[in-house]
């Protein structure tokens, strides 16, 4: 069995546009070991299917306002939910909370992080058209498979109700806690891999589009990641993507543990509460 483990990359290449005193972004990064695992959970879910995951790697957190707000000066690309951004800071002025983003801008944001760290971005971006280069060793967001296994604890997990824990308060900032407001990131209990707020503070965005999984555990998906944009619009005539994990200004227990998943407008934010966080394919190189 590998050893999980925690590394922490140190920014290597930099634009002129950002300083190295500016550019603090350090991802800690933590090893998911893949393997076959049964995705859903009976009378949660309307599929049980096995899946197969290869190795992979994951932030501990969000992305954060911070994080954000180094993006948007260096690449000077509007960010079109900016008045309802600038009403959530009045309201949670923490530079290190998540920031909720349209789904387009989260993969110019981890083709931008890529570019940082001197990776192979992971993204091609033809206006709204995305085409993964699943082979890049740089940043990307997780599948719908990857987050569900990872929420549960992968390898390690102890088959908690939510992602760390059977008590939601100890894991997740919901409406209940929140004060209707996003929180800094890693407040919270982390879950068995050591990750932070997979349950509530901010939902994420998955790659794949929004999709059925078969019920049927005699099917094996290996490395799942959801329709074409073709095999999609042959039965829908806009594009929404898997978004998981409960938020801030959710008050539906179910969608904090690591079954729920939606389908969430590409180009919405989901009232202010849908963020992501990086992935990368595992095994990392050096750049």
């Amino acid at each position: 069995m590998k050893i999980r483990f925690v590394i922490t990359l140190a920014l290597t290449t930099f634009l002129s546009t950002c300083s190295a005193e500016k550019l603090t972004i350090d991802q800690d990064l933590v090893f998911v070991e893949g393997e076959e695992f049964i995705l859903g959970k009976e009378n949660l879910t309307s599929h049980l299917v096995r899946v197969k995951l290869d190795d992979f790697y994951i932030s501990k957190y969000e992305t954060t306002v911070e994080q954000w707000e180094l993006f948007l000066e260096d690449t000077k690309i509007p960010y079109l939910w900016r008045d309802k951004y600038t009403d959530t800071r009045i309201e949670s002025p923490y530079s290190d909370s998540p920031i909720p983003v349209h789904w387009i801008q989260a993969v110019e944001y981890l083709n931008w992080v890529s570019r940082k760290y001197g990776l192979e971005e992971c993204y091609v971006i033809n206006g709204e058209d995305v085409e993964w280069i699943r082979e890049a060793n740089g940043y990307r967001l997780l599948t719908d498979a990857e987050w569900e296994y990872a929420a549960r604890g992968g390898n390690l997990s102890k088959g908690y109700e939510f992602s760390g824990s059977n008590d939601l308060d100890e894991v997740a900032w919901t409406g209940w806690n929140s004060a209707n407001t996003a929180h800094p990131v890693g407040i919270k209990k982390s879950n068995e891999l050591g990750l932070f707020d997979m349950s509530g503070n901010m939902s994420e965005w998955c790659w794949d589009l929004s999709f059925d999984y078969p019920n049927n555990l005699s099917v094996l998906l290996s490395k799942p990641i959801g329709p074409s944009k073709g095999e999609y619009l042959k039965i829908k005539d806009e594009y929404y993507r898997i978004s998981r994990g409960g938020s801030y200004g959710t008050v539906d227990e179910f969608q904090f543990t690591p079954f729920y998943r939606t389908g969430s407008f590409e180009k919405g934010t989901g009232s202010g509460g849908l963020g992501l966080r990086l992935a990368r394919n595992a095994p990392i190189e050096s750049p």
